[in-house]
């Protein structure tokens, strides 16, 4: 079925971000660089989104829409 075939030509510079894609948790660091994505993603970004929600709640109407002829 699905067996490895090694006739298929391996790009290197796809095979190194492989390798780094699969051990970023050896290599990252927090510090002043990475501070602000961290924050952005993990507080802010969250954060925005909840508010959206809570927002929208029950002000929306999402049921079927029926044009009459």
């Amino acid at each position: 079925m699905g067996g490895h075939n090694e006739t298929l030509l391996k790009d290197p510079a796809i095979e190194e971000w492989i390798w780094m894609r699969n051990n970023t948790h050896r290599y990252f660091k927090i510090n002043k660089r990475t501070t602000p994505t961290l924050i952005a993603m993990g507080i802010v970004f969250p954060g925005l989104l909840f508010w959206f929600a809570s927002s929208t709640q029950d002000k929306l109407k999402l049921g079927p829409v029926v044009k009459k002829s």
